[in-house]
């Protein structure tokens, strides 16, 4: 049955007229004559939904005939492979079992592969057992904290477990409570439909998806629940927290663990410790005063105990993107540290405007239509496909440089620009022959116009 089709003996009218004797009584006879598709589709009436778009199937007969055709050859596909005694039984089964149902019967195996699975009951901590849980792993978190030691990891994780478990069953009792469950279930069904055959989400699901989020998130604060859920949702993400905290500890004695092991060999030591005693009777004050053997030799001895770092660090599952070397020291204002900073608002400000962008509806249709355009063409492409889909890219393209082209952030960027080329200059020392011999690559900047963002992910 199509998503918005009803199926019917008799009328809802006539019911009524018949039951109530008056025909105003139709919506309750339509609800007791159980005549939509889900309902129907669960009395086993009808085998199967079949969406349809936003505002019925004559909003969109195109894409409405596409989804009737896969729902007949999915079907087809599996009847033709009967025989006509296995097709026949199948048929009779099927009108057989119309209007009767039996109480833990037993189903046979192969039946139970396509069934519906049974939901899992969740066992759920009292909220008084719970709070008292919660209270005493904080009193050992505060006690970790005064004593400088690690806070419990178990009991945090298995906290945070439990909290987990707890916020979903917090919001699947909101859900029933607000009445949007039936429709969740329905969106449920259409999506695994939709992936299941490998095809684009269509927008008008996208859309129902949104929808129905956003009435949940206005109708939450009014569920029975929602102040155990907000204080469910409040404890984990303040274990979470600790966590993260805990686990940023624990990474930290790590890495000076191996680094004070690296520090500590004879080798190195011996060095080093030579390594300053020439430094010291060279009588220089500053590097740059030092003689082109003795830099190279203290270049040499930093980059062997950096790759010494990058290897013991690789070891306990870190990875390292890259060393970077300032021969000369910057000032506090011009630091590379304050510079990445400014650079990452300033990325942060562009993401955020195409993010407001991609938001827009305009946008959104755009790239859904840009992504229906792709679908419909497939492989081989004709002329006209591809020039529609050319001028699709060309004018999201154009929305996107319109958001991000403002004198404000081009300002920002310019700035940004002839600061960094400061900075490569403080950076590379005062011998240029000295970069050419150690072979060490300067630090480069590059601004990110929005590669993270969501629209660069869709393109």
């Amino acid at each position: 049955m199509l998503e918005n089709a009803v199926f019917y003996v008799a009328s809802p009218e006539a019911c009524a007229a018949i039951l109530w004797k008056t025909a105003k009584a139709s919506p309750k006879a339509a609800e007791k004559l159980r005549i939509t598709a889900p309902e129907l589709c669960r009395l086993q009436i009808c085998d199967g939904i079949i969406p349809e778009p936003l505002g019925g199937a004559h909003a969109d007969p195109a894409w409405t005939s596409q989804q009737i055709k896969a729902a007949i050859n999915e079907n087809m596909d599996e009847l033709t492979a009967m025989d006509t005694e296995k097709l026949l039984k199948h048929r009779m089964h099927k009108f057989r079992k119309l209007g009767g149902f039996e109480e833990n019967a037993q189903v046979d195996p192969k039946k139970k592969v396509n069934m519906k699975k049974e939901d899992q009951i969740v066992r759920t901590t009292p909220n008084e057992e719970l709070e008292g849980e919660v209270e005493k792993l904080k009193q050992q978190i505060l006690k970790a904290k005064e004593s400088s030691s690690k806070p419990p990891e178990m009991a945090l994780k298995d906290m945070i477990e439990k909290l987990k478990k707890e916020v979903d069953h917090e919001y699947s009792e909101a859900i029933k409570a607000t009445g949007l469950k039936d429709r969740l279930d329905m969106l449920r069904e259409e999506v695994s439909k939709v992936n299941s055959r490998d095809q684009l989400m269509n927008p008008v699901i996208r859309d129902k998806i949104e929808k129905l989020k956003d009435e949940f998130n206005q109708k939450l604060s009014a569920a029975p629940n929602h102040p155990t859920l907000q204080y469910k949702l409040d404890m984990l993400k303040e274990f979470s927290k600790a966590k993260s905290l805990s686990d940023a500890a624990t990474l930290k004695q790590e890495v000076n663990k191996k680094f004070n092991e690296i520090m500590s060999r004879p080798e190195i030591n011996e060095k080093l410790e030579a390594l300053k005693a020439e430094v010291q009777n060279s009588g220089s004050s500053s590097f740059a005063d030092l003689d082109q053997g003795l830099k190279d030799k203290v270049l040499n001895t930093r980059k062997e105990v950096e790759l010494e770092m990058i290897s013991a660090l690789k070891s306990i599952g870190l990875f390292v993107e890259g060393v970077k070397s300032n021969a000369k020291v910057l000032s506090e204002k011009d630091s590379p540290s304050v510079f990445k900073n400014k650079v990452d608002h300033l990325n942060e400000e562009i993401n955020k405007k195409i993010e407001n962008v991609v938001s827009s509806s305009e946008l959104k249709n755009m790239i859904e239509l840009l992504k229906l355009e792709i679908a419909r063409a497939g492989n081989k492409p004709d002329t006209e496909s591809k020039s529609k889909i050319e001028a699709i890219q060309k004018q999201i393209k154009q929305r996107l440089s319109e958001a991000i082209i403002s004198s404000e952030l081009i300002e920002k960027y310019e700035d940004l620009k002839e600061k960094n080329s400061e900075v490569e200059q403080s950076s590379a020392g005062a011998d240029e022959s000295l970069q050419k011999e150690t072979k060490y690559e300067e630090p480069r900047l590059e601004i990110n116009l929005g590669a993270n963002s969501s629209f660069a992910q869709c393109m």
